[in-house]
């Protein structure tokens, strides 16, 4: 191959050559990557470290009360308005008292009615008064006896009424029900269910017609509304047949009318005879009441006598007393002194019991309440110091607080378990009840402690390490293993042992 002309000549290929070294040292000083620069360092220094919980929370009155009617009512006078100081037991609102008060006077009656029946106790019954007593012993046994009586008309009602059921029954059952399925089964057991307590009735009442003695009407009585009961679910039974596969189709709209008028003249029976039993029972009630009226009447003061008009006298004052309380929960205390912070209701509105009109709070005497989350609350205790800074007055003023309680009990508040922490509050003007508080929870000091950025702490197995820088020119360093203490604000971390003050590290090395 012929060389070129300029290649021929000694002082070209000596500028060439030249050349080539330029290009060549300017690659290495400037087309190398130099990995000092992606290194940044930090000196591992002492200060002063803290460790603190931020948390926002609230102004809170420590006397903080709801107020309420604790009855029902039209608001007949509002007392106090909005700011307005009140002393412990001043009336600050009221209802309208006619009705309580009417309800207190008869109260007061029926008591000094018990209080005169004592003392009438004492001194004796009259020969007039006894005679009315007998009268009345005389009347409610006759009334007894007349209802006995009557009885037997009621129960022989009853009887013939399911017997009329029986009958429609078992007609319904010849007609449709004879073969052997489901329906037929059920339609036979229930008809003899009915045949059964028909029987059973008809003993009962036999035996009280023979004996007329009140505890055999009594027995009759009971079993008759047993018997009825039975029989009315039987006929639902029944009925309920009559609309089952086949028979739905087969039993004609007369049977099955015919069906429920018998459940319809059953339920009749049952409530004629249970008004029966319970007219009895009245009755009974009203004889033992007038005879024991005589036998107080004709006997002379027992103390067991002088103790229940000293209890019926009581019980009347329990009266009187309700019927006061009555009259009280229509009326509004300061159950403490303070400020009346907020009035939400109005003369002539009504008022329901338990529901707030009022608010009652002590705006000299607050705290701040904070939720923290479950994350930080094990650091805190009770006593730390709490820096505050209110929206109200601003990030630049910062006023000391302590913890005083941490509640144990958890609250979830959008999914986050929190701890309400209160924090006291003294004498700082211009907080009121409700405002935003920014606390500041100092958990953990250190003063001239040897610290790092916590980028600079590599974790591995378990193990912390820092790289100490060696070369300040080339960055070179080395791994050392630390021992770390406070996590502390600002992202710096105590280095208790590992580092002395001064050395250079490695704070972050850029991917």
């Amino acid at each position: 191959m012929k060389m070129p002309k300029f290649l021929k000549r000694k002082g070209n290929i000596w500028i060439i050559a030249i050349i080539v070294i330029l290009i060549i040292a300017g690659y290495f000083i400037f087309g190398r990557k130099n990995n000092a620069s992606s290194i940044q360092t930090g000196f591992a220094t002492k200060q002063n470290l803290q460790e603190t919980v931020l948390s926002t929370g609230q102004v809170i009155s420590e006397t903080d009360i709801s107020l309420s009617f604790q009855g029902s009512g039209v608001v007949d006078k509002i007392s106090v308005k909005e700011g307005d100081k009140v002393e412990q037991g001043q009336i600050l609102a009221s209802l309208d008292e006619s009705g309580a008060l009417a309800t207190l006077t008869s109260a007061q009656g029926a008591l000094a009615q018990a209080e005169a029946n004592y003392e009438k106790l004492l001194a004796g019954a009259t020969p007039q008064s006894i005679k009315t007593v007998q009268d009345s012993v005389n009347s409610s046994r006759q009334n007894l006896i007349n209802v006995y009586n009557g009885a037997l008309n009621t129960l022989n009602n009853a009887h013939a009424t399911i017997y009329n059921a029986y009958t429609v029954v078992k007609t319904l059952q010849d007609n449709y029900f004879l073969i052997q399925n489901p329906q037929g089964i059920q339609v036979s057991n229930a008809k003899n269910d009915i045949n059964s307590n028909m029987q059973t009735v008809q003993n009962d009442l036999n035996i009280a017609e023979t004996s007329m003695a009140p505890a055999d009407i009594d027995t009759a009585v009971t079993q008759t509304i047993l018997s009825l009961n039975d029989a009315y679910d039987d006929i639902n039974i029944i009925r309920a047949q009559c609309d089952q596969e086949i028979y739905y189709y087969i039993v004609t709209a007369a049977d099955k009318t015919s069906i429920d008028t018998q459940k319809t003249s059953v339920n009749t029976a049952l409530t004629g005879v249970t008004a029966l039993q319970q007219n009895i029972a009245s009755l009974k009630l009203a004889l033992q009441t007038a005879e024991d009226q005589l036998s107080v009447a004709t006997a002379p003061p027992t103390q067991a006598d002088i103790n229940l008009a000293k209890a019926q006298i009581l019980s009347a004052q329990g009266q009187v007393d309700s019927a006061q309380t009555v009259l009280n929960n229509l009326i509004i205390t300061a159950p403490e002194p303070g400020t009346i912070t907020q009035v939400d209701i109005k003369v002539g509105e009504q008022a329901t019991p338990s529901k707030e009109v009022m608010v009652l709070q002590d705006i000299n005497n607050l705290h701040a309440e904070a939720d923290v989350s479950e994350a930080n609350v094990a650091s805190l205790q009770v006593g730390q110091s709490v820096d505050y800074t209110f929206d109200a007055l601003g990030p630049d003023q910062h006023f000391a607080g302590k913890v005083l309680t941490i509640n144990p009990a958890s609250i979830v508040i959008s999914g986050v378990v929190d701890y309400l922490v209160k924090g006291s509050l003294d004498n700082i003007p211009g907080i009121k009840p409700g405002m935003t508080a920014n606390m500041t929870i100092l958990v953990a000091q250190k003063d001239n402690a040897l610290a790092v950025p916590s980028t600079a702490i590599i974790n591995n197995n378990s193990k912390q390490y820092v790289r100490v820088i060696d070369d300040p020119k080339t960055l070179a360093y080395h791994q050392v293993e630390v021992q770390t203490g406070l996590q502390a604000d600002g992202g710096l971390v105590e280095i208790i042992s590992g580092l002395s003050e001064g050395q250079e590290i490695v704070t972050y090395v850029k991917p």
